[in-house]
C-alpha cells in the first residue's frame, strides 16, 4: 500500500463523508433558519451519530476495500472492531469538546451549523482514514 494509495483513499473518504454530512445536515436542520444546540433534535444530539458514522465509515470502508493489499489479511472482525472502537472514542471525545465550546449558546444559524459540521466531519474522516490505513502499514500488516 503506497503513500499515493493512502492519500487517494483519504481524499475519497473526506469527499464522501463531507457529502453525506451535508445531506444529513440538510435533512436535520435545513428547513429552519436556526438550529437548537441543546436537547433532542439539537446540534449536539445530532453530532453523536454524525461523529460515530463518519469515524466508522472512514475506518472500515477503506480498510475493507484495501484488504487485498494487506498481508497477512486482517479479519473482517478485526477491521469492524477497530472501526467501532475508534467511533466510540470519537463520540466520547468530540461531542463533549463541542459542548464545551458551545456552552452559553442556545441556537445557531443553519450556516453556522454547516460551518461547524462540515470541517469537523472532513477533518475527522481525514484523521481516521489516515490512522486506520497507516496503522495497518506500521503494524507490518501491509506490503509496502
Amino acid at each position: 500500500m503506497s503513500r499515493g494509495l493512502i492519500a487517494r483513499e483519504t481524499a475519497i473518504s473526506m469527499a464522501i463523508n463531507s457529502a453525506l454530512n451535508y445531506g444529513f445536515s440538510l435533512l436535520a436542520f435545513g428547513g429552519t433558519a436556526e438550529a437548537p444546540v441543546w436537547g433532542v433534535g439539537g446540534l449536539l444530539f445530532d453530532l453523536v451519530p454524525t461523529c460515530f458514522m463518519i469515524t466508522l465509515m472512514g475506518s472500515v470502508v477503506p480498510s475493507l476495500i484495501n484488504r487485498r493489499h494487506l498481508s497477512p489479511t486482517p479479519s473482517i472482525r478485526f477491521i469492524l472492531l477497530h472501526g467501532l472502537l475508534l467511533a466510540l472514542l470519537a463520540v466520547l471525545v468530540l461531542v463533549p469538546t463541542v459542548a464545551l465550546l458551545l456552552r452559553g449558546t442556545d441556537v445557531l444559524s443553519f450556516a453556522a451549523v454547516l460551518w461547524l459540521k462540515l470541517p469537523l466531519g472532513a477533518v475527522l474522516a481525514c484523521c481516521v482514514t489516515l490512522w486506520s490505513l497507516r496503522g495497518l502499514l506500521h503494524r507490518g500488516l501491509v506490503h509496502a
